[in-house]
C-alpha cells in the first residue's frame, strides 16, 4: 500500500513532469525558430542533452549508492531550475545566443543524470519492492497526464510570449519538485564510510551485474540500438515539423498532448496488460508497437492539419507502447537489484542504453542537412526495425512473471 509520503514525491514529480513537457517544446522550438538555428545545431542541442549520460551516468549511480538520496534529489532539482531560468532572462534582455541554450541543455542534462541516479534506487526504500508496480505506475500515469497538459501548455505559451520565457514554467517546476521532496519523510541507510571501497571498484560492480545477468542485459542493448536510431530522427524532428509539414506551434502542442492521452491509457492498463499477457510478451510487444508507428511519421503530408493528424496517431501508439515498456522494465530492474547496487547498476546500464544519443544525435543534424529531412527521418525507421530483430530473439519473452527472472550473478 502506498504511503502519504510516497503521495507528496507523486505531486511533486507531477508538477514538474508538466514543466518537462512545456520545455520538450519550447527548448528546441526556442532553437528553430527564436534562433533560426540549422540542422546540425539541432542536432547538436540533442547532443548536449544526453553527451551527460555518457561522461557522468557511471560515476553519478556508484555515488549515489553511497549517500542518502534526498538531498541528492533536492539539490539537482534546484540547480536545474537555476539553469533552465537563464535562458527567459537573457531572452528578455535580447542577448540570447544559440551558444547559452546549448551550455543550458548540457548543465540540465548533467543535473538530470544525477537526479536520475538517486531516484529510481529512491523509490523501493519508500514504498517497499511489493508496491514497485503500483508506484511505478502511478508515477507513470502522472507523467503521461502531464505530457496532455504540458505540450498543449507548451504550444499555447510559446504562441503567447515566444518559446524562450515559456522555459519559465519548467524552472518554476523544479522549485515546486524540490520543495515537495524535501517535505517527504523517509529513512535511509546509505553503507557507512568504513564499509566503501575505491569507487572505481564499485562502478565494476555495476557494469559486471548489469552484463552477466540476461533480463539487464537485454533490457540494456534493446536501450542502446533503440535510443540510437531514434534519436537520428528525433534531431531533425521540429524541423521536419515545422518547415517540412507547416506545422505551427500549437499544432506540435495538439500532436504531443494526443500522445500524452495514449500514454495514460498504457500507464493505466499495464497491469493488466502484463496478468494477461506477461512481463516479457508484453514488453516485446510495445517494442513491436513502437516500431509500426514509424512508417505514420514517414506517410504524413498534405495540409498541415493532415499531417498532424498522422503524426498524431503515430506519437498515441507510440506513447502507449513507451508507457507500457517503461513501467514495467522499471519495476522489474527495481525488483531484481539489491538496493545497495541499484545506483551503481543503474548507472551503468545509462552508460551504455543511452550513450549513443549524442553521436546519434550529431548524425541526424548532419543527414538533415546533406540528404534531407525525410530521408533523415527515413534513416531512423528503417533502424528500427532491423533493432526490432533483436528484442524478438531476447530472452524477455520468455519471462512471464519476477519469478521467471534469471539470478544476480557477479555481485
Amino acid at each position: 500500500m502506498l504511503t502519504r509520503e510516497f503521495g507528496k514525491l507523486w505531486l511533486g514529480q507531477a508538477i514538474s513532469a508538466v514543466g518537462s513537457s512545456v520545455t520538450i517544446i519550447a527548448l528546441p522550438l526556442t532553437a528553430a525558430l527564436t534562433l533560426a538555428a540549422t540542422p546540425e545545431q539541432m542536432g547538436i542541442l540533442v547532443a548536449a542533452g544526453w553527451l551527460p549520460y555518457l561522461l557522468f551516468a557511471l560515476l553519478a549511480g556508484a555515488w549515489s549508492d553511497r549517500l542518502p538520496r534526498k538531498p541528492i534529489l533536492i539539490a539537482t532539482d534546484l540547480a536545474r531550475a537555476a539553469v533552465l531560468v537563464t535562458i527567459p532572462f537573457a531572452a528578455f534582455a535580447g542577448v540570447l545566443r544559440i551558444e547559452h541554450v546549448l551550455a543550458a541543455a548540457f548543465v540540465a542534462g548533467s543535473m538530470t543524470v544525477v537526479f536520475r541516479s538517486a531516484y529510481a534506487p529512491f523509490i523501493p526504500v519508500l514504498v517497499g519492492r511489493d508496491a514497485l508496480v503500483e508506484a511505478n505506475a502511478k508515477l507513470a500515469l502522472t507523467d503521461s497526464v502531464a505530457r496532455v497538459v504540458g505540450p498543449s501548455l507548451g504550444g499555447l505559451l510559446v504562441q503567447l510570449i515566444t518559446a524562450p520565457l515559456a522555459i519559465l514554467v519548467d524552472a518554476l517546476s523544479f522549485v515546486v519538485s524540490a520543495i515537495a521532496v524535501a517535505s517527504v519523510r523517509v529513512r535511509e541507510t546509505p553503507p557507512p564510510r568504513a564499509e566503501r571501497r575505491s569507487i572505481w571498484i564499485e562502478i565494476a560492480d555495476g557494469l559486471r551485474v548489469m552484463l552477466a545477468n540476461s533480463f539487464t542485459r537485454s533490457v540494456t542493448v534493446i536501450g542502446l540500438l533503440f535510443n540510437a536510431t531514434i534519436t537520428i530522427g528525433d534531431a531533425v524532428f521540429i524541423l521536419y515539423l515545422t518547415r517540412g509539414l507547416g506545422l505551427d506551434a500549437l499544432l506540435i502542442g495538439v500532436v504531443y498532448m494526443v500522445g500524452g492521452i495514449a500514454s495514460v491509457a498504457g500507464a493505466t492498463l499495464v497491469q493488466g496488460t502484463t496478468a494477461r499477457f506477461g512481463i516479457g510478451p508484453s514488453m516485446v510487444g510495445s517494442i513491436l508497437l513502437l516500431t509500426l508507428a514509424g512508417l505514420l511519421l514517414l506517410a504524413a503530408s498534405g495540409p498541415p492539419v493532415v499531417a498532424a493528424a498522422y503524426l498524431a496517431v503515430r506519437g498515441a501508439i507510440v506513447s502507449f507502447s513507451a508507457a507500457v515498456y517503461n513501467v514495467t522494465s522499471n519495476s522489474i530492474w527495481q525488483a531484481a537489484i539489491p538496493d545497495r547496487l541499484l545506483g551503481r547498476v543503474s548507472g551503468a546500464s545509462q552508460v551504455f542504453g543511452l550513450g549513443l544519443i549524442p553521436i546519434s544525435a550529431l548524425a541526424g543534424g548532419w543527414l538533415g542537412a546533406h540528404v534531407g529531412l525525410w530521408n533523415t527521418i527515413a534513416i531512423s525507421v528503417g533502424g528500427q526495425f532491423l533493432a526490432f530483430l533483436y528484442v524478438a530473439a531476447s530472452p524477455l519473452r520468455r519471462i512471464r512473471t519476477t519469478g521467471d527472472l534469471p539470478a544476480l550473478t557477479g555481485v
